[in-house]
């Protein structure tokens, strides 16, 4: 939404339903053949996937502004990912006809929605590289600065380790070190289910130069 013009930005909120979410609140489900768009008006969403046993690995965290469901407007695909509430969210929920004839009528948002579909894949593909490549560390502190671009939440995630570690594929016991190690560089700070970033500057230069850019 920020890549949009004031004006534009107004069309598209009145264009939909917002809809009210509670915390873990299931939005979208793995799957789902409903076309459609939807924009974080407040709080944030956790995108993952729930594995049978019932645990949830995050894969990404969207703030306000950020935009989720793309795809099936555009390449008739189903969702493939799970997505629910964090805390009490707000989504603007946008049928596949009304936001096709805006997109028609509006060239911005096609514009917009290119740019977040390429630094999205820039992010993929990033995210990969450091699972593949980077010590637990530095792979740790790249997957937080690149959840940081889009959680739009003053620097900070609700995220408890457990969940973290299963979105890195690493043992407790490993990230607990890895974050022990953030902290004490003074990078990040931790609390009951969540990590902040105090200076995303900081961590931003840190992840620069320690694990091979941004």
């Amino acid at each position: 939404m920020d890549l949009l013009s004031e004006d534009v930005r107004a069309l598209v909120a009145k264009s939909g339903s917002v809809v009210r979410y509670q915390d873990k609140q299931l939005i979208h489900s793995r799957g789902d053949q409903k076309p459609g768009i939807s924009i974080v008006v407040s709080g944030a969403v956790q995108v993952g996937v729930f594995g049978s046993d019932g645990t949830f690995v995050i894969t990404s965290h969207l703030g306000p502004g950020q935009t989720f469901g793309e795809f099936t407007l555009f390449a008739d695909l189903p969702r493939t990912h799970d997505i629910t509430a964090t805390g009490d969210t707000q989504v603007n929920q946008i049928t596949a006809a009304v936001f096709l004839r805006l997109y028609d009528e509006q060239p911005q948002i096609s514009r917009a929605l290119l740019t977040t579909s390429l630094v999205r894949s820039h992010r993929l593909l990033e995210f990969m590289d450091a699972m593949r490549r980077l010590p637990i560390r530095e792979r740790t502190a790249k997957v937080l600065f690149t959840m940081l671009q889009t959680a739009g939440r003053d620097h900070a995630f609700e995220y408890r380790q457990t969940e973290l570690a299963r979105a890195l594929g690493v043992s407790r016991s490993s990230l607990n070190t890895a974050l022990k190690h953030l902290r004490d560089l003074g990078l990040i700070e931790t609390g009951y289910g969540e990590i902040r970033v105090p200076q995303p500057d900081r961590l931003q230069h840190w992840v620069a130069t320690h694990c091979g850019g941004v």
